[in-house]
């Protein structure tokens, strides 16, 4: 079987190097733009929507996502992490992932009315529908971007996520304003799922064979199920609360817990997707290598806590002033629920980076064991918060944290070349950090300076306060100082990478 890898460039690790800290600061870079691109639509489309209609939208969003599980399964991830994979085999992945998505397609639609039922909203038979369509093209772009991935071509991966963003960020507003309603979020999905397609295939210079028999094909189909089946469990622990929100409380405190949660989670997603992105792909190719493995793996996790710490906190400590003034007042009791969900959210760069250590060391099913672990913990804080509202499930989250986050972390550093204690040496600069950020933002806010300000230039003052505290604190401790020269460094972990051969 003929490998599709191609070989290293003639000029050999120098050229190799640079592509790869191109690929990756153009990776963060990309980021950057999309998350001012989709926190500026969420504002603009929060105030040309009500709550109603992102409830409306956010109660087809678990069904679309289990459905997408199944989409996938696990075969992208299959291709990127493999050492070698051949013409036919990335074929025959592709092949099914495209089968499967149109059988998906089809069941997600002729479902669409028993979910109408379920919710006791009948808009949502033509919402499902619409959005079952966009699981075909899902299917047919999935091995490109996994080889994009494979041979770390981030640069492509970020004119992607650029594009697809911009796109999808005019269409949605401009239905919003033309008074489209709900249908604005439906067609801004459509948008992004489409111009993903075709950017996909306009970038990869990969095209499909015809399926055919061929070994190892059942190895890459035992390694996607079990990344499938860790999908599967952690779907269940993070949708789990929309479904029952959207039941019990309805569209209005869906559509308000939705958008806290969307509020929270965009900066730490769009911080963590770029850092997966290469640490998946870094930490697979250096898995023979422990030293490198664990240094690069640190570096890694220290970069995104450092750049999530303090927008946590800040949003923790500021939700009050910041979310009527960017959502308007209709959503003010989204306000609180923000609160404790930053406080939860704190901690998810620990089950984050648990997934690198898992995938890159080939070790899905102790992966799957322990994504069981703490899918229970959640869903134990989900049940005893349920009686409070959304508001309860944003405070129950909060109290289960460490437990929810941190479980999955310990059961990937049990063994391999990362250990606790490395874990533990790392992160606590962090939790100092985060104290003095909560310290200095009450002093702040509460001070004869503050009612001098506007609510802009206020929010703008802790923002840059938070940020400035944490590496004032970096900087007046020996393992922050520590923490900035490696991080500084971290471009050498790329030059002792060889693309896949």
């Amino acid at each position: 079987m003929s490998s599709i890898d191609t070989p290293p460039p003639a000029d050999g690790i120098d050229t190799l190097k640079r592509q790869s800290v191109r690929g990756a600061a153009a990776t963060f870079l990309a980021q950057g733009l999309r998350f001012i691109l989709q926190f500026g639509s969420q504002i603009a489309l929060a105030r040309l929507l009500s709550p109603a209609d992102f409830g409306l939208v956010a109660m087809i969003g678990p069904v679309l996502m289990l459905v997408q599980i199944f989409n996938e399964l696990g075969l992208s991830q299959a291709t990127i992490q493999r050492a070698e994979i051949s013409q036919q085999e990335l074929s025959s992945l592709f092949w099914l992932n495209v089968g499967v998505s149109v059988v998906l397609a089809i069941i997600m639609a002729a479902s669409s009315s028993a979910i109408a039922l379920f919710y006791g909203q009948p808009e949502l038979v033509m919402i499902c529908m619409s959005l079952a369509g966009l699981l075909v093209s899902s299917g047919l772009a999935s091995q490109q971007i996994a080889l994009l991935n494979r041979h770390m071509r981030f640069s492509a991966l970020a004119w992607i996520d650029i594009v697809c963003s911009a796109i999808a960020v005019v269409v949605g507003i401009t239905a919003a304003w033309m008074g489209m309603r709900y249908w604005s979020l439906v067609l801004m999905q459509a948008a992004n799922a489409i111009t993903i397609l075709i950017m996909a295939w306009a970038l990869s210079d990969w095209r499909p064979s015809w399926p055919s028999r061929h070994e190892g094909f059942g190895n890459l189909l035992r390694f996607g199920g079990h990344v499938t089946g860790y999908n599967l469990i952690n779907y269940a622990g993070t949708n789990l609360d929309s479904v029952l929100i959207g039941k019990l409380g309805g569209s209005v405190a869906l559509g308000l817990f939705d958008r806290a949660t969307k509020l929270v989670a965009a900066p730490i997603w769009q911080i963590s997707l770029p850092v997966a992105r290469v640490a998946v792909s870094l930490l697979s190719r250096l898995n023979t290598q422990a030293d490198r493995y664990r240094s690069a793996y640190l570096r890694m996790l220290q970069g995104l806590l450092l750049a999530t710490v303090p927008a946590v906190v800040c949003i923790a400590m500021t939700s009050s002033q910041f979310v009527p003034m960017l959502l308007g007042t209709a959503w003010t009791e989204a306000a609180p629920i923000v609160t404790w969900l930053a406080v939860a959210t704190a901690f998810a760069p620990l089950s984050i980076s648990s997934y690198w250590l898992f995938l890159s060391q080939d070790r899905v099913g102790e992966q799957l064991f322990y994504v069981c672990v703490k899918t229970a913990i959640a869903i134990l804080a989900l049940l005893i918060g349920l009686q409070g509202g959304a508001l309860g499930v944003a405070q129950s989250y909060a109290a289960f944290a460490i437990l929810v986050h941190g479980s999955l972390l310990w059961g990937a550093t049990r063994t391999g070349p990362v250990s606790h204690s490395d874990v533990l040496r790392a992160c606590y600069p962090f939790v100092i950090a985060g104290a003095a950020i909560a310290s200095a933002l009450t002093w702040l806010n509460d001070s004869s300076a503050a009612e001098q300000l506007t609510r802009g230039q206020l929010l703008l003052s802790d923002v840059v306060a938070a940020y400035g505290v944490c590496g004032l604190t970096m900087l007046c401790t020996p393992e922050g100082l520590k923490i900035a020269r490696d991080l500084w460094n971290l471009r050498t972990h790329f030059g002792h990478v060889r693309a896949p051969s």
